[in-house]
């Protein structure tokens, strides 16, 4: 099974400490019973630094076998690199061995993307080669859809490629071509894995779409961008909520990164996705999932299933509450709320509850016993 949308990051303590060099070793190691797949591993520029002559242009990843393995700088939308991404496979209790060094970068295919999408009303459209999303831009809200929604869009997939421009370009995603489709209904709801202010029994909604959108860093292993919200009242007080959404090749979960502002002191929200035709749900400590038909389709037997994941830890679990399935935890002005969102196809790789409930599971153990990183 593939894991999830987790990364390791290497913090100072992690590391041994090591003079200008020609190359860095790194182990990593599994500390787990678990098999992890493609989970990214992250190391802090200021550590790269150490090798003579590096930059964002020559580093490079070499496993055990001497081979390149795709690896990525990351920007953070920052002039400057701030950290090095590249994904490892480990079995239970395994080390796997890594070398970093100067080199010529191969040219890495790219399994995660993202952009503003000012041609369809400023959609904001990510994907990697599992999965694909979309949130709402500002011009929709005066289009003849006249939409205005915290909510994401989920487009299924079927393929490995990278579809989101083909899709736009093509303007009829809502039919499935041989590599997926357009097959969810989001309206006025959460979506796909939205959060907003969950106060007074009742879900604050933003009055307005995102305002600004920023693409921070964009492939080949992984995407994110940042997204700002005008803001609006919550019970009384005035809140703003900036959002930083992470995803990362071969996953099919986000990392949601949400940061609310405001003259409160702590703040109940709500994170997870709108339910339709729900057939199963399975909930536990921090996580609940679930499997429904496609919403957005006239024929949902043919459509297939779409499951649903949100994995918070330390959250109250509302699996069925004002239409949604949703992890409900307080937040603190400026202090972000991290959660993970996923989702998964009947006819994309997900074949039923009980392979997503390991996805589910990968997720969990990854948050709770993340990969051993140490350079050397």
């Amino acid at each position: 099974m593939k894991n999830t949308n987790l990364i390791t990051v290497l913090t100072a303590a992690a590391l041994l400490a090591v003079s200008c060099s020609q190359s860095l070793k790194v182990e990593v190691t599994n500390p787990t019973q678990t098999e992890r797949d493609d989970e990214t591993v992250e190391i802090a520029w200021n550590r790269i630094a150490a090798l003579e002559g590096v930059t964002p242009d020559n580093v490079i990843v070499l496993d055990h076998d001497g081979r390149q393995v795709p690896s990525q700088v990351l920007f953070r939308g920052s002039e400057e690199p701030q950290a090095l991404i590249f994904q490892v496979d480990a079995d239970a209790l395994e080390t796997e061995r890594f070398a970093i060094k100067t080199g010529v970068r191969e040219a890495y295919p790219a399994q995660a993307f993202g952009r503003h999408v000012p041609e369809r009303y400023d959609d904001y459209a990510w994907e990697n080669n599992k999965v694909a999303y979309r949130l709402y831009g500002p011009s929709l809200e005066t289009s003849p859809e006249k939409l205005v929604t915290p909510g994401i869009d989920v487009w299924v997939k079927c393929t490995d490629k990278l579809v989101i421009d083909e899709w736009y370009a093509k303007g009829d995603y809502h039919h499935n071509y041989g590599d997926g489709m357009d097959c969810y209904k989001v309206g006025v709801t959460l979506g796909g894995g939205s959060s907003v202010p969950f106060a007074g029994g009742k879900f604050w909604m933003m009055p307005h779409n995102y305002l600004t959108q920023q693409t921070l860093d964009n492939g080949p292993i992984r995407t994110t961008v940042k997204l700002t919200y005008a803001p609006w009242e919550v019970d009384g007080t005035e809140v703003s909520l900036t959002k930083i959404i992470s995803l990362d090749a071969n996953q099919r979960f986000n990392r949601m990164e949400s940061i609310y502002e405001g003259a409160f002191a702590e703040l109940p929200v709500a994170a997870g996705f709108v339910r339709h035709d729900v057939k199963q749900t399975l909930s536990g400590d921090g996580w609940l999932a679930f499997r429904e038909a496609t919403s957005d389709t006239k024929d949902p037997v043919r459509d297939g299933d779409i499951y649903a994941a949100v994995v918070l830890p330390g959250a109250q679990i509302l699996p069925d509450t004002l239409g949604h399935a949703v992890a409900v935890k307080s937040v603190k002005p400026g202090i972000p709320m991290t959660y993970y969102a996923g989702t998964g196809w009947s006819q994309g790789g997900i074949d039923d509850m009980e392979e997503w409930m390991e996805q589910v599971e990968e997720v969990k153990a990854a948050i709770e016993s993340p990969l051993q990183v140490i350079i050397r």
